[in-house]
Order: structure tokens, then sequence, then C-alpha cells
């Protein structure tokens, strides 16, 4: 599977604008469709291109060939995150936040986990309990739950 930065960018674009509507609306994913746009969230980590300025189409011009395709998209986060924002300081709040996972969050595909997990258990290595290390996306829990069926 190739790594896909547009599709990636839309995913967690898509994720993100669920989460924030979930939360306007007082609510929990309720069914198999919203919990799989959710997964879908891969984070930012390997993504720059939300580092720089798209706030208006003059700013593409600032932004490099290889990112360029991106820009379109970091416009419509930015917008979406605004909208959702009760004012400027959270909006800016949750844009740092954001930034700040360029360096720190990395996403770690469905094959590597499985390869992981049958890995240690060909190893002899057993498992009763385990902590999603992916911030709740589950996928970690989705492969070790397969490979170790008795774990929590």
């Amino acid at each position: 599977m190739s790594y896909n930065r547009l599709q990636t960018m839309r995913d967690n674009i898509n994720a993100i604008r669920l989460a924030l509507r979930l939360d306007v609306e007082h609510r929990n994913a309720e069914n198999a469709l919203e919990r799989e746009i959710l997964r879908k969230y891969a984070g930012f980590g390997g993504l720059k291109c939300i580092l720089q300025d798209a706030n208006e189409l003059a700013d593409a011009a600032k932004w490099s060939k290889s990112d360029i395709e991106l820009f379109a998209p970091t416009v419509e986060l930015r917008r979406l995150i605004h909208d959702y924002s009760k004012d400027d300081r959270e909006f800016a709040a949750y844009m740092d936040s954001l930034k700040a996972s360029v360096l720190t969050a990395f996403y770690t595909p469905a094959p590597i986990i499985d390869a992981l997990a049958t890995s240690l258990r060909e190893r002899g290595v057993k498992i009763k309990k385990f902590l999603e290390p992916s911030a709740g996306q589950g996928a970690f829990i989705d492969s070790f739950y397969v490979v170790f069926q008795n774990s929590r």
C-alpha cells in the first residue's frame, strides 16, 4: 500500500469534521460508518503542509511543488476548525496543537501492527493486557485481539 498524503489529509479532515460534530451534538459515534470515518484518522505526522500559511489563495505561491496538491485541503482544514471554534484564541490553540503533532504524531499501518503481534506470538510472548498506543484509534486493539484472543 503506497502512502497517499492527499488521501490521508482527506481522511483526517473527514474524521475531524465528524469529531467536532459529535462534540456539538454531545454524543459518541453511533454506527459503523461513523466509527470507520474516525478510524481513518492518521494524524498529521508527515503532513508538514499544515505548518504553512493557507489563509488565502495568494499563500499558495509560497508552497513547494511537492506540497501544492495539499493547499486546498489545508485551507479546508483551517476553515473547518475556525468554524467550530468559539473564538480566535480557541482556533489558535487547535491549530497549534495540530502543528505540534507534525513532529510527534505518527501513523502505524495495520500490516505493521499485524506483523508485530504475530511476531510476538511466534516468539512465545503471551500478552494478557495491553494499552492502545494510538490515542484510541483502535488499530493495535484490532490486531492484538485477533492474535491474543484472551487479552484485555
